[in-house]
């Protein structure tokens, strides 16, 4: 059975059409993922008010990235902001919490002085820079900075927000006519696609589609679609993408990727974007853990080269197994979207969880390890963002659809 959604920004579950966790319940949550709804709705709200907003700094107006709980260090402010400040909004959507909306506003405006290039001689303007190589404009940064933008574009009308999508749709249109190159070195004055270049096609088509959906203008339609048969370009005859120095397939590089070509497919109905994400996501299936994680590395023959998981890349990844079971029906897409999101359950720093560590530490609890291994015993804001959106929008698919049967 498949099901129609309704929407493309990836922010709450009613945004593709769902219904809204906490306010409706179904035994299927209960029964799927071993915890009730409200227990969902818990740990999320938990992981934000607890655990990021430990490392929300009032008198500069942003996040600090993450914490170490071993030596008890909490890191600097970098452009992690536009991603981490979605957890603000995802909250805001559940509780109607004005500071919330403040909060994910005010991460937004700093980090757009801080780590945004709009000198009036940049033609680049839009661009984010990258945190080790300031020099370096990355469109995957970009697109964190546009999709948190769109949300609050959406949720609270801004001149300055508005003005500032204007810019990241700049720096996508500079990096597509330079060829579809992905890194702008400032010194240089020059595009690259080679030497640790992330080819991150997903956030384009991603907030390409978002723009179509807010505008019903064609020109963003257009966009994504010139990036989509881009992408189709890069993708391996066994069905992956090696994004990284085109040898890497990385697990960071995976859900924008896979949910933007079924958002393609959704609007044009042209099978080639439907059968290219079929062909990723069974690649993907095929390295699934049986404890429902992805390693971050795989190289082009098929060898696993970094076994290490980011825990956060799992959940995100079954958001878009999600949009693809909508879409096809298939049923071991929806398993491994499920398997996935209890994975990404089992690393909240909580007394359930796999590593119920340091949990007296306030700026532990609630909280979701970075790495596993734990490596530096690092929580970041960054990956708490896919994690509750994960557990989010899995349950309430898993109600939407099981009306839809029972109906």
């Amino acid at each position: 059975m498949t099901f129609k959604f309704t929407g493309f920004q990836t922010v709450s579950p009613e945004n593709w059409g769902l219904p809204r966790v906490g306010l409706d319940a179904h035994d299927v949550v209960q029964q799927t993922l071993g915890v009730s709804t409200d227990e969902i709705v818990s740990r999320c709200k938990n992981s934000v008010y607890s655990f990021v907003n430990g490392l929300y700094d009032e008198e500069v107006g942003a996040l600090h990235h993450y914490y170490r709980s071993d030596t008890q260090f909490i890191s600097e402010f970098d452009s992690g902001n536009f991603l981490m400040a979605l957890n603000f909004v995802v909250m805001y959507d559940l509780f109607q919490d004005p500071m919330m909306l403040e909060r994910a506003t005010s991460c937004f405006e700093f980090a757009m002085r801080e780590y945004c290039d709009d000198h009036p001689m940049a033609f680049w303007q839009g661009g984010v820079r990258d945190g080790f190589r300031p020099s370096e404009l990355w469109l995957k940064y970009t697109g964190d900075a546009f999709w948190l933008a769109l949300a609050l574009n959406r949720r609270s009308k801004s001149t300055f927000v508005a003005e500032s999508i204007n810019k990241f749709h700049n720096f996508f249109k500079r990096s597509k006519e330079a060829g579809f190159r992905y890194t702008f070195d400032t010194e240089n004055y020059s595009w690259r696609d080679k030497g640790n270049v992330w080819k991150s096609f997903g956030f384009p088509i991603t907030c390409y589609m978002e723009m179509y959906e807010a505008t019903e203008n064609g020109q963003y339609l257009q966009q994504a679609l010139e990036w989509g048969d881009h992408a189709l370009s890069l993708q391996a005859p066994n069905g992956a993408f090696y994004l990284i120095d085109d040898q890497f397939w990385n697990s960071d590089l995976a859900a924008p990727e896979l949910r933007g070509l079924v958002y393609l497919w959704e609007a044009t109905h042209e099978q080639k974007y439907l059968d290219s994400a079929i062909n990723y996501a069974n690649w993907m299936l095929q390295y699934q853990r049986t404890d429902g994680a992805w390693p971050l590395g795989v190289d082009r023959d098929g060898e696993i080269c970094v076994a290490t998981v980011g825990p956060g890349d799992t959940p995100n990844i079954a958001l878009s197994l999600i949009r693809l079971h909508g879409a096809t029906g298939e049923d071991a897409y929806l398993q491994s979207a499920i398997r996935a999101v209890k994975y990404g359950m089992s690393m909240q720093a909580c007394e359930s969880g796999k590593y119920p560590l340091h949990l007296d530490d306030p700026h532990v609890k609630w909280g979701f390890w970075s790495w596993e291994p734990l490596y530096d015993y690092s929580l970041s804001g960054d990956q708490s963002v896919h994690h509750i959106r994960g557990q989010l929008f899995l349950s309430s698919y898993l109600m939407a659809i099981a009306k839809q049967q029972d109906s």
